[in-house]
This record gives structure tokens, C-alpha cells and sequence, in this order.
């Protein structure tokens, strides 16, 4: 009776085991995204988005169809969280939500593609990853768009296992909400999707083979329908796709944009940084993982979601660029993470090559907690405290800004979150001069005290080497490499 009560008892331990592994790997992500949630300013794209989900429902919507640039599912939750009251730091528990819902969908889909071990090292690689985490705490709708997008890769794993109406009305809907939150996470969902179907079309297990060749033959009609229940969107986007682009397209593709992914989407989560020890680790378990991922079928759609993604990320950047910003590869970004957490996995299954796994998880470990601790001590920015310099002082003093996107992030604080900023009777006067000189003078007229805020965007020369001479303090937390204020006194002169 023992005997078979141990053997009995068994699996519950094992399973009791399991669900203690998934509950601390989201304990941890949950922790670490609340973590100092409200110790850092916004920046200014949160800012632009604060400004518009305040507006009125009509503006929000005008505006967001006007500018074609984002999708709108992740404005609307946030206008609707506005009703609330939230302040800045709650503002941001949206995105907390999604990041912590991405872990889990992210982790449940290698466990059950590539098995426990796999899905549990690439949750907690997701879960420490410093540029997850960035983007789960701010007021953007990457945090979701990332969600969505794992969440309708597991949809799909769920549909492929065991055919039935409701998972498709489930995959259907995560895909429409993927289409609806973020334009390169439904890119990538393409890719990604397309590849699974397709790999498990051959898959070793009759029944799966048989769902996916049928999912396959029915695709069309899945897609059309999908595109039917994106029709209202669908002008907004083809109109932002024919804008014409922001900004100049990225120098010639060299190994610098490669070192460029792994610096951001590896353990210390930094733009454009020199490869150290970081980094050599991170592409090791990324190339280890890339091995693990040709051999086994069901993982080899992490080829195409990891280096397809950068690929094709890549391509649209240089046909239509968009200010070159690493977080338009977040959804592919995605991919190298899971690639290194499968091939963490692994190395520690391997009975030969466990210490040496044990070894380099811990180092990995170290490295994102580094990483995590750069970001959470000077990784963003704080306008705040420029802001209260310039709250203390008499409000007839004006203020004159170098360039209208410092402008946007000071007022934000100085004048309140609503839109137009520092507008109406009796509120503090700041206004941008576009670095110019002359209409800095004409503006001033030097018949009264005011501040010039030099800060971050498009830098003059002639405005900062024009002002040199002037007294000033300098506030290092703002954005880029800090603001500096210079006082404009009728008494002290300009040259």
C-alpha cells in the first residue's frame, strides 16, 4: 500500500512542482514591472498619448484616425482606464497587466511546443529581460501589441492540438485584437503563424498533421474573415502607409545593426552600446538556441519569428523609415528571447553539459539583473524636476524652449496633462522658439525676467552658443543629456 501510494503521489508532486515554477516566474514578473513604476517622468511619446487619451472621446478618435500611425485598441482601454482618475504611476498598470500576461502566454507556448523546460526558461527570460520590462512600464501600446501577439501564437498552438469551435473563435479574436494594438506585431503574426502551420503540416503526429493541412486549406477564408472584422480600419492604414516617410532611411546594413539587436534584446536591454561580456553571452544562447531550433520541427518557427521578424523589420524600415527607433523591432525582439531561453533549456537537460548550463544561467541571471538595476536607477528620463524649479518661481516669468519636443515634456509637468498645454488666463507662459535666435529676442523683448530651456530634440548651436555666457543650472535626469535653464534677465544683457 506504501509502495503504491508513493508511486500514486508521483505525478501530483511533480505537477504541484510545475505550477510552483509558473507561479514564481510571474510572482517575479509582476514584482519587477511594479517595481518603481511611478519613479521615473513619462517621455515624450507617453506624454503625446496622455495628451490624447484625456481628450474627448471624439478627438481621440479624429486624431487617431487622422494620424494612421498607431492602432487603436490600446487607446481606447487606456481612455476607457481614464475614467478612473488614475495618476501617472497607474496610468501605467495597463501595460504592467499586459507585460505579466505576455510572460505567461509567451512561456505556455514553448511549453508546449518545445516542452516544461523550454517554456519555463524562455518565461523567466522574458519575465528579467530588461527591454520587456522597459515596455511594460509605459503608456504605449507596445506592452500589448507584444501580448497579443503570443497570445494568438498560443491560440493557434491550442487550435492546431484539438480542433473545436470555440478555439477558433478564440484564435480569431486574439488575431483581430493583435491587428487592432499594433501594426508590426500583426506583421510578425503572419510570418510566425504562417510557419507553424506550415512546419506542423508535416508534424510526426497524425492528428496535428491533419488539423494543420486542414486550417491550411481553410486559411483563405480564416484570413477574409479577418480582414472583414478589419475593414473599419483598414483605410486608416493603407492612408499611413502611403505618408511619406519621417525621416532619412538608416545607413547601409552593416554588423552595427546586428550588434545593435543583441545590445537591446539581451541582458542589459541598452541602444547602441559596445559588445561586452553581456552581449557575447546572450548571442551564445541565441546561437545555441538556433541549433536546438533546426533539429526539433515543432521549434523551427523560431527561425522565421527571430530572424525573419529582424528581416522584414529591417526592410520596411528602409523603404518607408520611421526615425530609425529600436522599438519597431520589439515583436521580433520577441523572437531572440526565445531562442536563448530554449537554448538555456537545453544546455541544462544535457547530462554532460549541465554544469556548464548551470554556469552560464547564473551568468545570464546576473547580467539581466545588472541590466535591470542600470534601468531601474538612470534608465529614463525625469523632466519632474526641472518642472518644480520652474513651479517655485513667479508665473510671469516666461519660458522659452528650444525645440517643441522638450516644450511638450516640461509642460506636461509645469502646466498640467491636459492639451493645449500652458494655455489660459493666468497659466504659466512657455513656448517653443525652434532654436532661433531672433524670434527668442523678438518673443523676450529683454523687458521682463525670463528662463531658456535647453533640452532634448533638434539642438542649435547658434541658440546654446548664444546663451553660453548667460547664468544657468543644469538638471542631469531630463531626457538625452539633461536640460540645461538659462536665466534671460533685462539686467544682466545677451550678446
Amino acid at each position: 500500500m506504501n509502495s503504491g501510494g508513493i508511486f500514486r503521489d508521483a505525478p501530483s508532486r511533480r505537477a504541484s512542482s510545475r505550477w510552483i515554477s509558473w507561479a514564481l516566474v510571474l510572482a517575479a514578473a509582476l514584482a519587477i514591472r511594479l517595481y518603481r513604476l511611478g519613479y521615473f517622468s513619462y517621455w515624450l511619446d507617453e506624454i503625446l498619448d496622455t495628451y490624447l487619451i484625456r481628450a474627448r472621446w471624439e478627438n481621440v478618435w479624429r486624431a487617431l484616425r487622422e494620424q494612421g500611425l498607431q492602432a487603436p485598441l490600446d487607446y481606447v482601454i487606456r481612455k476607457a482606464f481614464e475614467a478612473f482618475g488614475p495618476g501617472e504611476a497607474l496610468r501605467r498598470i495597463p501595460g504592467v497587466i499586459s507585460g505579466v500576461g505576455c510572460v505567461a502566454a509567451f512561456g505556455a507556448l514553448f511549453a508546449r511546443r518545445g516542452g516544461r523546460s523550454a517554456g519555463v526558461a524562455c518565461a523567466a527570460m522574458l519575465a528579467i529581460a530588461p527591454y520587456h520590462v522597459r515596455y511594460s512600464q509605459e503608456v504605449r501600446p507596445y506592452s500589448l501589441g507584444l501580448f497579443l501577439l503570443a497570445l494568438s501564437l498560443l491560440c493557434l498552438e491550442h487550435f492546431l492540438e484539438r480542433p473545436g469551435a470555440g478555439r477558433l473563435a478564440l484564435l480569431f479574436t486574439a488575431c483581430l485584437g493583435t491587428l487592432y494594438s499594433l501594426y508590426l506585431a500583426a506583421l510578425l503574426l503572419l510570418l510566425t503563424a504562417a510557419s507553424i502551420v506550415m512546419s506542423d503540416c508535416f508534424d510526426r503526429e497524425p492528428h496535428r498533421r491533419a488539423a494543420a493541412r486542414r486550417f491550411l486549406m481553410w486559411s483563405p477564408a480564416f484570413v477574409a474573415v479577418l480582414a472583414l472584422g478589419y475593414l473599419p480600419w483598414w483605410p486608416v492604414l493603407v492612408r499611413a502607409i502611403r505618408l511619406p516617410p519621417d525621416s532619412r532611411a538608416p545607413a547601409a546594413f552593416g554588423l552595427s545593426r546586428v550588434v545593435r539587436w543583441f545590445a537591446y534584446f539581451g541582458p542589459r536591454g541598452q541602444d547602441f552600446v559596445n559588445v561586452g561580456p553581456a552581449e557575447i553571452l546572450f548571442a551564445a544562447l541565441v546561437v545555441a538556441g538556433t541549433v536546438v531550433a533546426w533539429r526539433r520541427p515543432r521549434l523551427r518557427f523560431l527561425l522565421v519569428w527571430a530572424a525573419g521578424g529582424l528581416a522584414a523589420v529591417e526592410w520596411l524600415e528602409r523603404r518607408h523609415p520611421q526615425f530609425d527607433s529600436i522599438f519597431h523591432w520589439l515583436p521580433a525582439g520577441l523572437g531572440l528571447t526565445a531562442l536563448a531561453g530554449v537554448g538555456t533549456a537545453a544546455i541544462l537537460q544535457s547530462r554532460v553539459l549541465r554544469p556548464v548550463g548551470v554556469i552560464i544561467l547564473a551568468a545570464a541571471l546576473v547580467t539581466d539583473a545588472r541590466g535591470l538595476r542600470d534601468y531601474f536607477r538612470s534608465g529614463r528620463p525625469d523632466w519632474r524636476p526641472v518642472a518644480r524649479f520652474l513651479s517655485a518661481r513667479p508665473k510671469d516669468e516666461r519660458l522659452y524652449v528650444e525645440n517643441p519636443y522638450a516644450l511638450f515634456c516640461v509642460a506636461f509637468y509645469l502646466c498640467g496633462p491636459d492639451w493645449p498645454p500652458c494655455k489660459g488666463p493666468g497659466g504659466r507662459y512657455a513656448v517653443s522658439v525652434h532654436g532661433d535666435v531672433p524670434t527668442l529676442l523678438q518673443a523676450w523683448g529683454r523687458d521682463r525676467d525670463a528662463w531658456l530651456l535647453l533640452a532634448a530634440g533638434p539642438r542649435s548651436e547658434s541658440l546654446r552658443s548664444w546663451s553660453r555666457e548667460l547664468p544657468s543650472m543644469t538638471f542631469p535626469t531630463a531626457e538625452g543629456d539633461g536640460a540645461v535653464l538659462r536665466r534671460l534677465s533685462p539686467a544682466g544683457g545677451a550678446r
